[in-house]
């Protein structure tokens, strides 16, 4: 009995250590910028900021309000600062050109208790077409941004004029999938260890670090300049930054689309669609590409040789032509 009355006592010792300890190292100092600030610097030509869904974020513009609308969804770690030099080419051929920044990504706000799975991230997008009166709109989706327009499809498929796949990550339905939260969402619930990764986090952050991850994404490494990996950083200079990353990674397991693509398309209509993918991506291989090709066959397909994961900012006139032709296609 003594020997258990000892172990226990050691174990409420550990548990209150593991509690406490945490909040006896002092979060790095953070940057608290206004994102107004950043908007010349971190965002496509004439960004302003926008509230939308009870978020603050971010929206650019290019080209006739009149003329039909194309939706530039960014990637993991992007925002409308990807889409800088590609709008007004985009434009220019007859399309109203919209960017956004997702909530938790670019210069939108930033909180831990936003949910930031890919159908909220979708129905903020759609918020934001109501909010600008634009009732369709072809999607443009890279990456991550390849599930969000999916999930998009799913809610309001009605409101869909064509889908543009750049290097997509689309996430395929979970048969079995359980109610319970992730593992990784039980454990960063946990105060004490969510503060933790957050130490953990803003102490492994640089500009040198982020640099060398971003530039892990392409192929053409000349692309990957100071000015870009600073609009792309920008994002951590904003108040808890840290935080909502934390949130997208909790959310993550939320991502599984509700059916299979196919199916989601057919019951759309089967909207004209445009897979492109950069050869040499290697974040997410153009065998992935084949594998989206594979459910949406009828879907026009374009592989650009020497590009990586980011063909806008890679090869940014043949992405201009591949996706410029296709579009030209639709009026």
């Amino acid at each position: 009995m003594k020997r258990l009355r000892t172990f226990g006592i050691a174990l409420i010792v550990l548990l209150a250590g593991l509690t406490t300890l945490p909040y006896l190292i002092d979060i790095p100092k953070g940057a608290d910028a206004d994102p107004a600030t950043l908007l010349a610097t971190a965002a496509a030509p004439g960004a302003r900021l926008i509230t939308a869904d009870g978020v603050q974020s971010v929206v650019a513009e290019a080209g006739d309000p009149r003329d039909p609308a194309l939706l530039l969804i960014h990637g993991f770690g992007g925002s409308t600062y990807g889409y800088r030099t590609v709008m007004a080419p985009l434009a220019a051929r007859g399309w109203h050109v919209i960017a956004i920044d997702l909530p938790g990504f670019g210069l939108s706000e930033k909180s831990w208790g936003r949910d930031y799975s890919h159908k909220a991230q979708a129905t903020f997008a759609l918020a934001v077409l109501d909010q600008m009166n634009v009732d369709r709109a072809v999607l443009l989706g890279h990456s991550m941004g390849g599930n969000v327009i999916s999930w998009m499809l799913a809610l309001a498929p009605e409101r869909i004029a064509g889908l543009a796949y750049i290097d997509a990550a689309v996430a395929r339905p979970k048969s079995g999938v359980s109610s319970s939260p992730s593992t990784t969402a039980a454990l960063l619930d946990v105060p004490p260890i969510r503060r933790i990764a957050r130490i953990v986090i803003r102490n492994a952050f640089s500009p040198a670090t982020f640099g060398e991850l971003l530039s892990s994404a392409f192929a053409v490494k000349s692309a990957v300049t100071p000015d870009l990996v600073a609009g792309y950083a920008a994002s951590s200079q904003l108040r808890d930054w840290d935080l909502a990353l934390l949130g997208i990674v909790r959310d993550g397991a939320k991502n599984a689309l509700p059916a299979p693509i196919e199916d989601l398309t057919a019951a759309a209509g089967s909207p004209p669609t445009l897979i492109l993918w950069g050869r040499d991506d290697s974040w997410v291989p153009l065998t992935s590409g084949e594998v989206l090709r594979g459910d949406l066959p009828e879907a026009a397909w374009v592989v650009l040789p020497g590009i990586g994961h980011v063909p806008f900012e890679e090869g940014v006139p043949a992405f201009i032509d591949a996706v410029g032709g296709w579009l030209d296609t639709l009026r």
